[in-house]
């Protein structure tokens, strides 16, 4: 949840400089070429190409299926395990019981028949049992009986274990169910109010971790001990074969794994209990004092005054931002002081455009979130809020080493979190209209419809000034304000255009501008719009100069900040183009397949046929061949066959292999099995996967010429319809498929970076 209150925004969708802009960008100054920071420059042109290599589809649950899965019928499979387990174990239990209780009496039985009638035959096992002599069946009993401690030790030792397995089990079914249904009844709890919200929030936040670890826990548990009894279970097979061996390995090594996961969990777990971090919002913005703006701060106390509300401590202008209050830790441009209380956001694009009864309302509506408490409820909540989501997202980053115990945790907290969206978007909606409806009271009820579309008609403009001038701060003016300013001089655009693009959404923490504009109960006709669409007048571009000491100078400091950031954003980003050009060499890389592991599979069928052709000649009456000379011509003439055949394959294979499998230039992809070169800027996807051969996939652009193949070969293949290249091989001669993959992926990159750096 964001702590600033951002009435009059206008979201466009651009790419953030290195660092990022200001999360809650109104209007967001996001150049176009600016794409490479942040991620790679073959992201940047697989998302231009609108291709990300192969596409594996697969079929995909709905999310609340999901969760039920993992958080009640999962640990209800535990529980029905551990139930047949218990089953199990007791049969076995009370088996050996009885056995212990019976044999030594068949023991004494028999050793007295011995002692009458040595040569006596017994049956064992019942009427239909086997008939042995009696010394066989005394031996045998008395085998029994010295296992029987071993086994009944076993027995008592699984035992516990099934029951490990139905608690497990139980209690992280337990967790889940309380869990989802604590969080239904604190969301619905949470729609009366924002206090009920923050109440309802933090009791399910204090509670939230203990029920995760009771999650984590419990699959833990069940996980370990169901492992643990299986392994045992391996004990009471008749013939402890070599693959009865394996699976005692196997269940002991799961076991293992799920306590080691366990313990990396519960590591990570401890993250969940730091929630309370603040971190102090950056602000590309100029703190001003009242003496650098005695007008701005006599007109904000005139409207404080008006609207009965508390004053700001702070006012920043800025140019990336739009009109916001708060009262989070705000750290301004170029400074490391932290503002602190209450604090004012004007954005200085608007201020000589907007209009002093457009300001008035806007302003009036950021200080009735002061009187209204709203930005002392998100002072309150939102840092809870958002420390939880942090930790919550840290954890899932480090699924790798929880792994499966910590899935189900991960899918309660979220979906924890998820459950008081609804709620906090509705609180924050209403909240808006109230804002809404007091800055009418003072400022006119046109005022407010008149600044949203006013500042929905003005956004295309300063945003495509604030780009232009990012992406060419070389050559752009000392006041980006006027460059503005020339740009709507004649009008702005039809504000109804912007608004068909604002439709509602459940979870928008601002309602569409339309339905502001129609809960004032103003109409929205042609003359509202045509007002809101006038060109600035006189009056409106000197307001600026009245509220500010010195208005050209704060623009032209404004203007050189963010065109430093720019120069400053495209030394970075050309320095990450050229390490990606100079991460390939300047001369080819030419690769060659890997016969070899072919080549002696091949030598070593040739030795198993020569081999056999040489025993049958030596020891063929022994293996009942006789001496027979077709017999021996036969099996020496298929024997040399097969060795031929080998032989000949894997000279064949050797070669192959001399000749050059691919060659990687710079420019291009050429393969042996190619007519044509790929140029690497021809593709938008790369992909290797090394199964039972290694393959190569290349994901085309779509106006990307498609190569030829030479000849026929089921390895290689040319899709035109998908429009992707599949190069196998047997391997590439001292390069492992990770190691080639990396290799490909540099020389893809450096491609783009070039082609990126020759554009600049």
């Amino acid at each position: 949840m964001m702590e600033r209150r951002c009435s009059f925004r206008r979201d466009v969708k651009l790419l953030p400089p290195p660092g990022g802009w200001p999360c809650c960008a109104h209007y967001a100054i996001l150049p176009r070429d600016t794409s490479m920071n942040g991620r790679s420059v073959v992201a940047d042109a697989v998302a231009s190409s609108g291709m990300a290599g192969t596409v594996r589809r697969a079929i995909r649950f709905p999310l609340w299926l999901v969760r039920v899965i993992w958080l009640l019928i999962l640990p209800l499979s535990f529980v029905a395990l551990g139930i047949w387990q218990e089953q199990r174990a007791a049969a076995t239990l009370d088996e050996y019981r009885q056995a212990g209780q019976e044999l030594p009496q068949v023991l004494a039985q028999l050793q007295q028949i011995e002692a009458k009638t040595p040569s006596a035959f017994v049956s064992m096992g019942g009427p239909d049992g086997r008939r042995m002599p009696v010394s066989m069946a005394v031996a045998g009993v008395r085998r029994a009986i010295e296992t029987m401690e071993e086994g009944a030790e076993v027995s008592q030792i699984r035992y516990p274990l099934s029951w490990g397995t139905m608690a497990g089990g139980l209690l992280a079914f337990l967790a889940g169910l309380s869990g989802l249904l604590a969080a239904r009844v604190s969301a619905l709890r949470a729609r009366r109010s924002r206090e009920a919200l923050i109440r309802s929030f933090d009791r399910l936040r204090r509670g939230l971790p203990f029920a995760l670890a009771a999650v984590l826990v419990g699959l833990s548990i069940a996980s370990v001990s169901a492992s643990l009894f299986e392994a045992a279970s391996l004990w009471f097979w008749d013939h402890l074969s070599t693959g009865s061996v394996k699976l005692f390995a196997a269940a002991v090594m799961l076991a293992g794994l799920a306590a080691y996961s366990a313990v990396m969990a519960v590591i990570a777990m401890r993250r969940v209990f730091d929630l309370y971090t603040v971190e102090p919002l950056d602000i590309r913005g100029l703190v001003v004092s009242r003496d650098e703006a005695p007008g701005l701060w006599r007109f904000v106390e005139d409207l404080a005054t008006r609207h009965k509300a508390l004053m700001p401590e702070s006012i920043l202008i800025g140019l990336t931002e739009g009109f916001f209050v708060t009262e989070a830790p705000v750290r301004p441009l170029g400074g490391e002081r932290v503002l602190s209380g209450r604090t004012l956001h004007l954005p200085a694009p608007c201020l000589p455009l907007i209009g002093e009864t457009e300001l008035a309302a806007v302003i009036g509506h950021e200080l009735a979130h002061f009187s209204g408490g709203d930005t002392t409820y998100s002072r309150r909540f939102a840092p809870i809020h958002a420390g939880l989501w942090r930790t919550l997202t840290a954890l899932g980053e480090r699924t790798g080493t929880g792994g499966f115990m910590l899935a189900p945790a991960l899918h309660l907290g979220f979906h924890t979190l998820e459950s008081f969206d609804l709620s906090v978007a509705q609180h924050r909606r209403q909240r808006e209209l109230e804002a809404d409806r007091r800055a009418s009271l003072v400022s006119g009820p046109e005022s407010v419809p008149l600044a949203l579309l006013r500042n929905a008609a003005l956004a295309p403009a300063i945003v495509e000034t604030l780009n232009d001038a990012f992406s060419a701060p070389d050559t752009a003016g000392p006041d980006m304000m006027a460059e503005i300013l020339r740009r709507v001089e004649d009008g702005l655009p039809n504000p109804a255009t912007h608004l068909d693009e604002c439709q509602p959404h459940p979870t928008d923490s601002h309602p569409p501008t339309a339905l502001r504009i129609s809960t004032l109960g103003v109409q929205l006709d042609e003359r509202l719009l045509a007002h809101a669409a006038r060109a600035p007048t006189a009056e409106d571009t000197n307001l600026p100069h009245r509220l500010f000491a010195d208005w050209s100078g704060l623009c032209h400091t404004l203007t050189a900040a963010f065109l430093d950031e720019a120069r400053q954003a495209h030394r970075l980003n050309r320095e990450e183009l050229e390490a990606a050009v100079a991460a390939v060499p300047a001369e080819h890389t030419v690769l060659y397949e890997n016969g070899r592991p072919m080549i002696w599979a091949m030598a070593f069928i040739a030795a198993m046929f020569a081999a056999f052709t040489i025993g049958t000649t030596v020891f063929g009456r022994e293996l009942g061949l006789g001496t027979d000379p077709g017999t021996k011509a036969f099996i020496g003439a298929v024997a040399g066959v097969g060795i031929c055949m080998a032989l000949g394959y894997a000279a064949w294979v050797r070669h192959k292999t001399k000749a050059p499998l691919m060659t990687l230039t710079p420019d291009a992809l050429i393969s042996a099995r190619l007519r044509e070169p790929i140029a690497w800027t021809d593709v938008g996807g790369m992909q290797v996967s090394a199964a039972r051969r290694l393959a190569l996939v290349l994901a085309l652009h779509e106006k990307a010429p498609l190569p030829n193949r030479i000849g026929f070969s089921i390895y290689n293949k040319v899709n035109r319809r998908e429009r992707t290249v599949v190069l196998e091989a047997m391997g590439i001669r001292g390069m492992k498929a990770a190691e080639f993959e990396a290799l490909v992926s540099r020389y893809l990159t450096a491609a783009y970076a070039r082609r990126r750096l020759a554009g600049d």
